[in-house]
């Protein structure tokens, strides 16, 4: 996985983390999740990421991210909806959190999507 995706979802969950004082957790997981995503295999990236979860720490705040930007770009729009608004609410996020994370999603989904642009070329689903 190219490092700059991994750091846009770190960036917008690293306070979080930080300010919890926890583990890292299964990040390898989320960079599986990432690179799942670049093959357009959804159902095993939204596996890995739970496997994050699990693993807790800054790896399941930046799942938490990352299961937005695969949903997203899988055009699981209401899904991803959801999970964006169950993150924010376990977060306890206020506006400019929100914010926040909404432009590190972005621009995660517009690094994903170049990464598999580069790769296959195309940048979305076949």
């Amino acid at each position: 996985m190219k490092p700059v995706l991994f750091k846009t979802i770190l960036t917008a969950s690293i306070i979080a983390a930080l300010s919890g004082c926890g583990t890292m957790g299964n990040t390898d997981a989320v960079k599986d999740a990432t690179e799942l995503a670049i093959d357009c295999q959804t159902g095993k990236a939204l596996a890995a990421l739970d496997r994050a979860d699990q693993g807790g720490g800054l790896a399941a705040n930046i799942a938490d991210l990352e299961r937005v930007v695969i949903l997203r770009d899988a055009g699981r729009t209401s899904e991803a909806t959801a999970a964006m608004a169950e993150r924010n609410a376990r977060a306890g996020a206020d506006a400019k959190d929100r914010a926040e994370a909404e432009q590190a999603v972005a621009k995660s989904l517009d690094d994903l999507r170049a990464e598999r642009q580069k790769r296959t070329g195309s940048p979305v689903f076949p």
